[in-house]
């Protein structure tokens, strides 16, 4: 009976050792053959296939396996997060699918595959963090990490962050513009309608500086200003992160690694000197992040100054007047932030939330409407996916549209040209199609969808009833590159490397870039090529982001660490607004999590070290 079992077991490991090999190199697009999708004839495919038979035997025939040691609540998590990424993975991969392949069967060999060697890769990144957190000593530092990391950690950090981007201050002289930075300063000039579909805060601020720097001419160190105070502001807040990681004593390799990817990383560096709120939302993020963990893990420090409470208001504040959905994260964070704290600590708390929710509330509906801000009845952007979904229910079930409905969807949109303009990965197309366009001279206040919305959503809500995957395929269209870390980013790509010329062009500023500095320029976008090199390609995938905060989420969760949890409240946020954001797989969107992660593993690091 032993020798059965034992011969299942090996049979076992095979099948799933050639499943995980077909799930690794599968080609799905090239081909609608199911046999040549297996794509296992080949040297590599055979090398891996060995490695990973091995590796499964080893644990399960090892009594001191991964396996072995792992508690009841540690299977289960680490298994929850390979599922996840086998679902993941299977749902990006369906995007590229050769529509002739039968995917579904497919789907089922490669979900066989990925589970075992992902649930294999994150029980042992799992277990050999714990295992060197709990056994972490801080070393004594050399003469540079010394200085830097523990005498003048602010002073040290600003000035490497400020010489790493050094040659993009002088190459991009004065600045690299965007097209909705380029916008915004336009609302500020009265060339377009001035509406809170950006946010008035940057506006007002990117505007001031390119009006008043025109005015006094000096247009080209005006424009400058900003790529200056963008690198400062970048600066101030990777030093508070080092300063953070020294009061958890983070080891000195990771604070090394932290300012070398946030001094080195080329998305970081360009968008710096970038004229586009982005530029602003991500440092006030790591701000706002940084003041949280000293709530929850310092609490004496940090309600031994009023300043900090005061700090935490103002970067919270920032956030919401930077992007609009920074909302989201201070409402969906500080609520368990007070959960967490002593019942004296709670009051501070919720008055910390009560000041930002008023001066948010202030500057929104009597600040910016006195300053001449058109405040939008309803917002098109957020209703995005439901527009691609409607579209793409135009197309697979044109004849399934009943009068009433067709007439409704009419009244909304140019109905007809839907399906001619759907493009899954960006919804602006279809939000052309709309009969006003919010902040347009017949429609400033966005009245027209905001009168048709109830009606809209009873016709949408009827046709999900009616084919609920249509809408679910449509979502994943959308969204698959911000969890799918095999595609490569869209629209803008790894920064404005091209300069957008809409402020230059509507003759807002005589600001110009330097002619003789091109090849600089030139030069500075081929370093983004990293993205091709193995293992650094992974830091300009925007799916990858959402694996690294998908397992520190479950790993707090199966070490109970759930006040460290909270930290990485604010990466999930972001990635769920990503999701059903109007761009799919915009790098842009996806910077607050890719800020964010370096963080919450410290405390990860931290929280390991604290067992």
């Amino acid at each position: 009976m032993n020798k059965r079992i034992y011969m299942a077991n090996i049979v076992s490991i095979i099948i799933l050792a050639i499943c995980s090999t077909v799930a690794v190199f599968a080609d799905v697009e090239s081909t609608g053959n199911l046999s040549m999708a297996l794509n296992g004839a080949g040297v590599t495919q055979l090398i891996v296939c060995v490695a990973l038979a091995y590796l499964y035997f080893q644990q399960l025939k090892n009594s001191n396996s991964i396996w072995n040691r792992q508690s009841t609540r540690e299977k289960i998590g680490y298994a929850m997060v390979a599922v996840i990424f086998a679902i993941c993975m299977i749902i990006g991969k369906e995007q590229t699918a050769h529509e002739d392949l039968k995917f579904a069967i497919f789907a089922i060999v490669m979900f066989l595959g990925y589970v075992p060697a992902f649930y294999l890769l994150v029980s042992f990144c799992g277990d050999w963090f714990g295992k060197r957190a709990e056994q972490s000593t801080l070393r004594e530092p050399n003469g540079l990490t010394e200085w830097l990391f523990e005498k003048h950690v602010v002073l040290g950090v600003m000035v490497v962050i400020f010489v790493c981007r050094l040659p993009y201050l002088l190459a991009f002289f004065p600045c690299s513009m965007s097209w909705d930075g380029g916008a915004q300063i336009s609302n500020f000039y009265g060339l377009e309608i001035f509406t809170n579909h950006h946010p008035p805060f940057v506006s007002f601020f990117y505007g001031a500086i390119a009006w008043y720097s025109q005015k006094w001419g000096i247009a080209n160190l005006g424009m400058f200003l900003i790529s200056l105070m963008q690198t400062a502001l970048t600066s101030f807040a990777v030093a508070q992160v080092c300063v953070v990681l020294k009061k958890m004593k983070s080891p000195y390799w990771m604070r090394w690694s932290v300012l070398a990817y946030f001094s080195l990383f080329t998305v970081w560096s360009i968008f710096d000197v970038t004229v586009i709120k982005d530029s602003l939302y991500y440092p006030f993020t790591m701000l706002f992040v940084v003041q949280v963990i000293y709530c929850l893990f310092f609490q004496e420090e940090f309600f031994g100054k009023k300043w900090n409470m005061i700090l935490l208001v103002l970067y919270a504040v920032f956030m919401t007047q930077i992007r609009n959905n920074g909302i989201f994260v201070v409402l969906f964070t500080l609520p368990f932030v007070m959960i967490a704290m002593p019942n004296k600590k709670k009051i501070f708390i919720g008055g910390v939330m009560v000041a930002i929710l008023g001066i948010t509330t202030l500057l929104n509906s009597v600040v910016y409407p006195a300053l001449g801000v058109i405040s939008l009845e309803s917002k098109v952007d957020t209703y995005c996916i439901l527009f691609q979904q409607t579209a793409k229910y135009a197309i697979e079930h044109p004849d399934d549209v009943t009068d009433e409905e067709r007439a409704v969807l009419d009244m909304v949109f140019d109905y007809d040209e839907l399906p001619n303009v759907y493009e899954p990965h960006l919804a602006d197309w279809v939000k052309n199609c709309l009969r006003e366009q919010e902040g347009s001279a017949t429609n400033p206040t966005g009245s027209h969808f905001a009168e048709l919305k109830k009606d809209y959503l009873k016709v949408w809500f009827a046709q999900f009833l009616r084919h609920p995957l249509t809408y679910v395929d449509a979502f994943f269209e959308c969204s698959y590159g911000y969890y799918y870390p095999e595609v490569g980013t869209y629209k803008e790509g790894l920064g404005f490397y091209e300069e957008e010329r809409y402020m230059f062009t509507a003759s807002m500023s005589d600001a110009k870039q330097i002619e003789q500095l091109a090849p600089a320029r030139f030069l500075l976008e081929q370093l983004s090529k990293l993205e091709y090199v193995p293992g650094i390609g992974m830091l300009y995938r925007a799916g990858f982001y959402a694996w690294c905060v998908i397992f520190v989420v479950v790993y707090f969760v199966v070490q109970k660490k759930y006040k460290a949890l909270i930290v990485a409240i604010p990466a999930v946020v972001n990635i769920l607004v990503c999701m059903i954001s109007p761009v799919n797989t915009c790098i842009r969107y996806a910077m607050p999590t890719m800020c964010m992660v370096p963080i919450i593993w410290a405390v990860m690091w931290y929280q390991g070290r604290k067992n």
